[in-house]
Order: structure tokens, then sequence, then C-alpha cells
């Protein structure tokens, strides 16, 4: 911000420089204008002399003579005038005070007043209210906002907007935190004006189709499925459109074109082995697909007892996972087990999720915000959270009628208490 304050600063001055130093001193307008028209007088009389020459009025003697006479006075005339004027000098009239103060107030007092219409005022406010909250913030270490600055940043967001509607990237911004905050509806409203504005893009449509599922409930099928071709029109390689095409795919049970979808996102976790674990579950779940004996080691080590990254001694949730006996005799071992902790006031979304299986259970693991769902919205971020435990008979994370979960337990992630979650209640 500084720098661009000097760069506008620079600026002004150098307009300021152009247009007063014309102003700071004269000229003689006399001399040049009588200069000028001696000039223009020789060179039409020669114009005259040449035409005569070609129609023969003239020889060419003649025309050499009185075009030497020409030029002769010419000079003549040049050195007269110059003497007159350095023998009858007068000095230059003074400044033009009212011109140059004028200039001076209207100039830099014009560029403030277009920048308040047409610029962005507020990055002045986001930067001043940035450098006096952040030295408050109890997370300024890591730079994590707090809910109340969430809200404020969305209610900044929503005010910008409507003082300039046509803003792209404030409303793909502010799409994106309603995402994170569970307002499915908002962010699926952001991004269409997004396209209205002409911001189409691979990962704009992928976007729209998540926020459209979750608005409808988890639904991948209709529009959200639309928006996730759309996607894969623009980019064949978008992650979020391939793991979402995938998705709808299973929901209307063409497996064999999920696992074309997934299996080309699956080459492209070859970084990220733990996601890439994580998909190879998913679709081992999900399709039938076999998974490696190594690649089952690494995803029940991770996703059972204590993670890796997980250790007794941090942050966290505490929690024994059971399932009920009547309900683990109509299960398969193989079913899906999810784990969540969310802010009791805050974000709908899940805060952290750990995956399991009913074979894993009974369990002890630990919730922490190495699972977070969103690194802006980590556990340590909200003093007061709900855990819970839900067996998912569609697989997927979002209940349906038919799951059984647990109840929700009430705790604060600093507390250390070991927390018992048993899962026997029915989702209607």
């Amino acid at each position: 911000m500084v720098t661009f304050i000097l760069a506008a600063i620079l600026i002004v001055l150098a307009t300021l420089a152009l247009l007063v130093w014309p102003l700071l001193f004269t000229r003689n307008t006399f001399s040049y204008a009588r200069h000028a028209q001696n000039i223009h007088y020789a060179k039409e009389r020669l114009a005259e002399l040449e035409e005569q020459l070609k129609n023969a009025a003239i020889s060419a003697t003649d025309y050499e003579a009185l075009k030497l006479e020409i030029e002769s006075t010419l000079a003549e005339d040049i050195d007269l005038a110059n003497s007159e004027s350095s023998e009858n000098t007068v000095l230059p009239r003074r400044p033009n005070k009212a011109a140059i103060s004028s200039l001076a107030v209207l100039i830099p007092l014009s560029a403030a007043v277009v920048y308040h219409y047409v610029g962005n005022t507020q990055s002045f406010e986001i930067t001043a209210q940035a450098s006096t909250t952040e030295p408050q913030s109890p997370h300024a270490g890591n730079q994590q906002p707090s809910p109340a600055e969430i809200n404020q940043m969305v209610v900044n967001l929503e005010q910008r907007l409507e003082e300039n509607p046509e803003d792209i990237q404030g409303w793909a911004l502010l799409s994106r935190t309603y995402l994170a905050l569970g307002q499915y509806g908002k962010a699926r409203n952001g991004l269409l004006e997004v396209l209205e504005l002409g911001g189409e893009s691979a990962d704009i449509y992928a976007s729209l189709a998540d926020a459209t599922a979750l608005a409808a409930g988890g639904d991948m099928r209709g529009e959200a499925l639309r928006y996730a071709d759309r996607a894969l029109a623009l980019n064949p390689r978008n992650r979020q459109a391939l793991w979402l095409r995938g998705l709808a795919a299973v929901q209307l049970g063409d497996n064999s074109l999920a696992e074309k979808h997934w299996g080309t996102l699956l080459t492209m976790l070859d970084d990220q082995p733990e996601q890439k674990a994580e998909l190879q579950s998913i679709m081992a779940d999900a399709l039938g697909t076999p998974l490696e004996s190594a690649t089952v080691a690494s995803v029940t080590s991770t996703k059972t007892g204590l993670s890796e990254t997980s250790t007794a001694g941090e942050n966290g949730v505490y929690l024994l996972v059971d399932i009920a006996p009547s309900v683990k005799a109509n299960s398969s071992p193989q079913d899906v087990v999810y784990v969540f902790a969310r802010a009791e006031n805050g974000p709908p979304p899940p805060l952290a999720v750990r995956r399991l299986r009913v074979a894993d259970l009974p369990a002890e693991i630990v919730l922490s915000d190495n699972d977070a769902m969103v690194p802006q919205f980590k556990m340590s971020l909200f003093p007061n959270i709900l855990v819970s435990a839900r067996l998912s008979k569609s697989g997927q994370p979002v209940a349906s009628a038919g799951d059984i979960e647990s109840e929700k337990v009430a705790t604060v992630p600093t507390q250390g208490d070991q927390i018992s979650l048993l899962i026997q209640t029915v989702v209607e």
C-alpha cells in the first residue's frame, strides 16, 4: 500500500511539473511571428520564380540572381530582428500564479475523487484493520481468523460488492467463503454471478457443481452434474471436477464411468500419497476395486487408532468410537464410519473428519487440527465443539436416511478428556 501511495504522489508531481513549466517562463512571440512571416513570404516568392523559369518567362541567369536577392534579404531581416530583440529585451512577464495554484490544487483533488469512485478504497480500510487487530488476535502466530473476524470479512465483502457489483474477484472470494461456512445456496448464487460477469473457468464450474450438490443434500445428479461436465470440458484434468463426476457416476449406478474419472484423478495424486490412499479406499468401498496389501496397510495405519500426525501430547479430542452389537451384526465389516468434530457455534461443515470401517471398531483416535477439512477452519479456533460418529450406508459423508449415528457430545478441544461415542441411533 505504501508503494502504491508513493507511486501515485510521484505521478501527480510529474503531471504538475509538465503543466506548470510553461507558465513559469514566456517567449518573445512578436519576434517569432515576424520570423515566420518573412520565411513564408520568401517561400512564396521562390515558388513564383520557379514557375516563371519553367514557363520561360525569365532566363536561368535572371532566376539565380533573383533567388540570391531573396535569400540575402531574408537573412538581413532575420539578423535585424534579432538585433532589435536583443536591444529591446523585455523581462519575462510574471508567472501566472492563479493558474499555477489552481493546477496544484485541482489535479491532486481530482485524482482523489476519481479513485474514490473507481478504485478500491476498502483496501485502505482492510489494511488498517489488519494492522490494528492482528497483534490482539490470539491466533496471530498461525494467522488464522476467528469466527468473529470471518463474519466481519463476509460483511465487508458483501458491502464492497453492493458498491461494485461487477467485481468478479470479489464474487469469487465471497462464494468460496460461503462454501466454507456451509451457506451453499449463497455460494451457488455468488458463483453464478461470476459466470454472468464473464469469469468462466473450469475451477468456477467445479466449485459451482460442488455448491449445487451440497445445497441439494449431496445429490450430484441433474444441475450439479452439468456443471461438473462443463468444468471437465474446459479442463479434463481438473481434480475437483474429476472427483465430483466420479461421485455423480456412482449415484447414477455407472461404476465403470466412476472408475474412469477416479482412475484419472488417482494418477494425479502421486505427490500426495495420503490423499491417493484415501481415494483408493473410497474406490474399494464404492466400486469394489481391489487394493494392494501395501495400500490397505497404509490406509489402515493412518485412519485407525492414533494417526501418524496425531500424538497423545497434542491439543485435540480423545475419542473411543464403538458400535452397538446389534448394529454391528447387521453391518458389513467394510461399511464406512465417519467421525466428525463441528463448531458448536460456527460454520456448519465439519472442522475435522476421520474415516474408519466397522471392522476397525472399537477404535481410540484423536481428532485435531491435522484432521481439518479446511485449513482456515481448524478446531483450535473454536472454544466449544460437538463430536459424533456415523455409520454411512451410502459410503458418503453427507447423512442420509438409514445411516446410524452416535449422540453429539459437546466438549472443549484442549480439555484432554476421553469421550465415548456409541453408534446405535438410526437416522430418519
